[in-house]
């Protein structure tokens, strides 16, 4: 039994020997490779995450310049609201300002039309009793050149009564 102790132990020196010289060998040597695969590897990730940071900040300016767009925009709507607002009192005074001289022009308009039927009825009556007058006139013409031709007559008889009378 002790020999097959000595043999287990010889065997197990054995292992352990095999493993620290040959698997922990290559062990460290893979420890090595892995310390420098991650200094390239930490390298890459530094200079991902330098790009990444500078992306970010890229991102920050951006979103602080659309932040500041927007501010822009929202005070150029609350101008564009004030100023419509303003606008539409305008347009509307101006409206009632209209509406007012359209009904004094329409009174205005309403005493003109009377005015000239007033002076067309006025003309007419004017009419009538001038063309009267001209009647009466061209009447009473007639009438005098009748008195006149008469008074012709009786002062300068015509010239065959006077043959006779002188005879």
């Amino acid at each position: 039994m002790q020999r097959a102790i000595w043999i287990v132990t010889f065997f197990i020196v054995l292992a352990v020997s095999y493993y620290w010289v040959v698997v922990d060998d290559t062990r460290t040597q893979r420890m090595t490779q892995l310390e420098s695969s991650d200094e390239e590897l930490s390298g890459d990730v530094n200079s991902t995450v330098e790009i990444y940071d500078r992306l970010e900040k890229k991102w920050i300016g951006t979103s602080k310049h659309v932040q500041t767009l927007q501010e822009e925009t929202h005070a150029h709507y609350a101008a564009y609201d004030t100023q419509m607002d303003s606008i539409d009192i305008v347009l509307e005074e101006i409206k009632f300002s209209i509406d007012q001289l359209e009904e004094v022009l329409s009174r205005k308009i309403d005493r003109v039309k009377d005015d000239v039927s007033n002076l067309e009825d006025s003309f007419e009556s004017y009419k009538r009793s001038n063309d009267r007058t001209i009647r009466q006139v061209k009447q009473n013409i007639s009438t005098i050149q009748d008195d006149i031709a008469k008074l012709n007559e009786k002062v300068f008889p015509p010239a065959e009564e006077e043959d006779k009378k002188k005879k």
